[in-house]
């Protein structure tokens, strides 16, 4: 994929750092412009090599800016103002927050383009295409990278991380990833998909307190039902039809207690209780629904759900609404006021776009026959062997049904990387980080750089 230079804005002194918003022009096969993609950026003078750290959210359709305006940029949201922020990952690398095409101000220039863009390799291609425009352009080819991606952000992560093994890459922080959408499909056939749901829907009812385990923790919640999971729900679904309808019954009991179901509900389900059906059933007759991203988060039970809109989208814990595109009136401010970003003051920031999200092919891209699989687990392992230092850093939250831990642990431990190089460290969080968990969170990924990059002069 080629590039040129698009609009940049001047450097701007932030507290200790320079920012600077940047944009690059990518080019169709015919060399003509088919979309933008942009970042924030902000690098600490130093007389020694510093870390770079390149982030990014998911989606697909999603912007950097959790990451970067709530989470561990040096400067934080607080009522729509721009403040600084006391956790900013800065002072352990220097930070680049991408917001990849069709997010953010990065924008698609032509529909044609759309086809070849909004795909897994046509994502990775534009990211890795920036990364490596950023690093020339701002004479840092020679220093650490280190990735750090959220949600679909972790797919992102690992489809574009066997691209950069040329570069320094010393880690990959995994945030609430999505890495294998193939073993958490919910599905008759799909015994996984429960597995690794039920833990999660088990600290749910915990929490909203339909579950009387008698534990506090919200850890020993999770490892007991995690155990339960393992050593006792999967092998009963791997007998299909052929379950002893003795321990069918047993199970289903085990699992109403959990669950805060009845027994009765379990067994129509046929021990599969999908998170949808539980989400929306846990607190029902307050008539609340329970959040997908954030299982401690309720709403109203909205109403049905247009034809082609995911009961997903009505998570309580998103807050779309009944709409489809969040724009952020106070990140555009930011970035255009404060920033120098030489965008229009009626040029929109996307935060969030549902659109890009459904009309993205997940193909990857070369055919795998006989089975498609939805997954770049394997690339994490790629990338391991390529570069034996490297360190994975995984993060989960207790309280997440979107990604939960338990399908993230099973997917980075199959991944073919070395359990030396993983680090999975839990969280009491939902599916983003919230200010509980920042300085958790700010700390394990610090360590994990700091643990890997190596001063030096600079160049």
């Amino acid at each position: 994929m080629r590039s040129r230079g698009g609009r940049a804005s001047h450097a701007v002194d932030i507290g200790d750092c320079v920012a600077r918003w940047s944009e690059l022009v990518l080019l169709g096969p015919d060399g003509k412009p088919d979309a933008t993609i942009s970042a924030t950026s902000y690098v600490r003078g130093s007389d020694t090599a510093r870390p770079v750290a390149f982030l990014w959210n998911g989606g697909p359709g999603a912007s950097s800016s959790p990451l970067h305006l709530n989470a561990l940029g040096p400067r934080i949201l607080r009522s729509g103002e721009a403040v600084e922020n006391a956790v900013s990952l800065l002072d352990a690398a220097d930070l680049v927050f991408v917001d990849p095409v069709g997010t953010g101000f990065s924008r698609v220039l032509r529909d044609a383009a759309n086809a070849r863009l909004l795909t897994v390799p046509g994502d990775a291609d534009a990211v890795e295409t920036f990364i490596r425009a950023w690093l020339r352009a701002n004479d840092r080819e020679h220093d650490s990278i280190h990735l750090i991606g959220e949600s679909f952000g972790g797919y992102r992560l690992a489809a574009v991380a066997p691209q950069l093994t040329d570069l320094r890459l010393e880690s990959i922080t995994l945030i609430s990833p999505m890495l294998d959408a193939t073993t958490t499909a919910e599905a008759p056939e799909n015994d996984l998909a429960l597995v690794f749901s039920l833990p999660t829907m088990a600290v749910a009812a915990w929490f909203h307190g339909a579950a009387g385990t008698g534990v506090d923790d919200v850890a020993e919640v999770w490892a007991v039902a995690e155990r339960f999971a393992v050593e006792q729900l999967l092998p009963a679904l791997h007998r299909g039809a052929a379950l002893d309808p003795v321990e069918r019954v047993r199970l289903a009991a085990r699992m109403a207690e959990m669950l805060g179901l009845s027994p009765d509900a379990v067994l129509a389900a046929d021990l599969r209780v999908g998170s949808e059906d539980f989400l929306r059933s846990l607190r029902a007759a307050e008539g609340l629904v329970v959040g997908r991203l954030d299982v401690r988060v309720t709403g109203a039970l909205p109403e049905p759900h247009p034809e082609g809109r995911p009961p997903a989208a009505d998570d309580p814990a998103l807050g779309l609404g009944r709409g489809n595109i969040i724009h952020s009136a106070a990140i555009a401010r930011y970035l255009r006021d404060e920033v120098g970003a030489p965008v229009g003051a009626d040029e929109p920031y996307v935060s969030l776009s549902l659109d890009l999200n459904f009309a993205w092919d997940w193909r990857p891209a070369q055919p795998m026959p006989p089975v498609f699989r939805t997954s770049v687990v394997s690339n994490l392992g790629e990338v391991a062997t390529a570069h034996p230092g490297l360190r994975i850093l995984v993060l989960g939250g207790y309280f997440d049904l979107a990604t939960t831990l338990s399908s993230t642990i099973h997917a980075v431990q199959h991944s073919g990387a070395p359990a030396s190089a993983i680090d999975i460290h839990p969280l009491t969080a939902g599916h983003s980080l919230d200010e509980t968990v920042l300085v958790e969170a700010r700390d394990a990924i610090s360590r994990t750089i700091t643990h890997t990059s190596k001063a030096g002069t600079r160049r």
